[in-house]
């Protein structure tokens, strides 16, 4: 009796395409090597900071100063303002770069000669300003090149005006100060989104418990005007969390560069397009992501010519990708946990649909709270008025009137 390879593969619980369980270990030990590769990449940027750090600590560099003061609700100062690394205007580009990569730090403060803030510097100004430009690193101050006078908030600002204003403006990092320019310290959006995290676990588990309270009011006015029954489908959107879909623009697509393309023509790209982050192609698909942190770090930190550099020395290899179904809240798990600004977006066949950002996604997500949270009020007050008119036998034609009027009232709000 001869004997044939068969087509699946027993599991417990029934059979499997042998051709499933091979995709499926192909994707496992992708993801694996793909983990592997990230792993040393990292490996290599800690051997980079701590030989600066040895270098730094044999001399006088830049200082970390932040004035702890009495956290106060719905302020600025309960945000985690982060400790600002300062650095003299006179000092030199490449000394910066440094200071920020020993100090794991992607902008640093500018003070004068009384200690007052004066300016910023980024990473984002020294790919746009200073390689983009084809500026010497060891020629260039950085009062040359920062942004000077930044706008500024104070450990009492409200917190949701702070946030407000970084992701209007674009502002990753946003200097706290007083009235005379002393720093108190620094807001990172990143950081911020562990607040931001919380508020919208929040809002969506809530929004989960009164789910069921929608399916009451609905069955209890199953027979109410039209207004009412539309009003009830868009609380229904207004609960659910949005996924990438809604913040993919559709009209342009993310800068893609080829693995053999240099530093400094990646820099030229990033200001051409007003981005800080660029995906790296080979034969049609992602091999990797560039960003301006790692121009910081991975080139001009550890002494690299931007102009004999190929990007694929210094790229994130096999980023972290999502779908275009993936919800924000998901997205901004993925990245706070992953420590990465910058999302690729792919579909089913690994094509490259978009790239996400975490202002983008953090203006979103506020967004979104804000709605929510309007949306859940407004179900607490129909079941409330539910309870009301069950126990004083209101009639139905009164109080399908009444209810209009309330969805009037809070239409005007979302």
């Amino acid at each position: 009796m001869s004997v044939t390879t068969s087509q699946t593969t027993r599991r417990s619980g029934g059979l499997r395409p042998a051709s499933s369980l091979s995709t499926t270990l192909e994707s496992t030990t992708s993801t694996t090597d793909n983990r592997s590769s990230r792993q040393r990449q990292s490996k290599k940027d800690e051997a980079i900071r701590k030989k600066l750090e040895q270098e730094l600590s044999k001399k006088r560099g830049g200082s970390t100063r932040i004035r702890h003061t009495r956290k106060i609700a719905g302020t600025v100062s309960a945000l985690r303002p982060a400790q600002a690394l300062t650095i003299r205007e006179n000092i030199l580009v490449i000394e910066a770069a440094q200071l920020m990569a020993a100090k794991r730090s992607d902008c640093a403060l500018v003070i004068d000669e009384e200690d007052h803030l004066s300016g910023i510097f980024t990473a984002k100004d020294l790919a746009y300003r200073v390689v983009a430009a084809h500026m010497d690193l060891r020629a260039t101050t950085v009062s040359d090149i920062m942004t000077r006078n930044p706008m500024c908030v104070t450990a009492d600002t409200s917190a949701q005006d702070a946030l407000n204003l970084m992701v209007s403006r674009g502002f990753r990092h946003l200097p706290i100060c007083n009235d005379e320019g002393d720093i108190f310290g620094l807001l990172d959006i990143t950081k911020c989104l562990y607040e931001t995290l919380n508020k919208m676990e929040r809002a969506y588990g809530s929004s989960r418990k009164l789910y069921d309270a929608l399916e009451g009011v609905e069955k209890e006015w199953a027979n109410s005007p039209v207004q009412f029954v539309q009003y009830m489908e868009a609380l229904r959107d207004k609960m659910s969390c949005p996924d990438l879909t809604t913040v993919l623009d559709e009209h342009s697509s993310p800068v893609q560069v080829s693995v053999k393309a240099n530093v400094r023509d990646v820099a030229t790209l990033m200001r051409e397009h007003r981005t800080t982050a660029v995906l790296v192609m080979d034969h049609g698909g992602l091999a990797g992501i560039f960003t301006s942190k790692d121009i910081v770090l991975r080139v001009i930190a550890a002494g690299l010519a931007p102009e004999n550099c190929s990007v694929v020395r210094v790229m994130t290899p096999h980023p972290d990708t999502a779908s275009p179904s993936t919800s924000l809240l998901d997205a901004l798990k993925k990245m706070h946990d992953g420590h990465y600004l910058n999302l690729p977006v792919v579909d089913s066949d690994k094509r490259i649909v978009g790239l996400v950002d975490v202002l983008r996604l953090t203006y979103a997500t506020l967004d979104q709270v804000g709605l929510s949270s309007l949306a859940l009020e407004t179900i607490r007050l129909l079941s409330r008025y539910r309870s009301i008119a069950s126990r004083a036998t209101v009639k139905k034609e009164t109080s399908s009137g009444a209810i209009c009027l309330l969805v009037i009232t809070q239409k005007r709000n979302l």
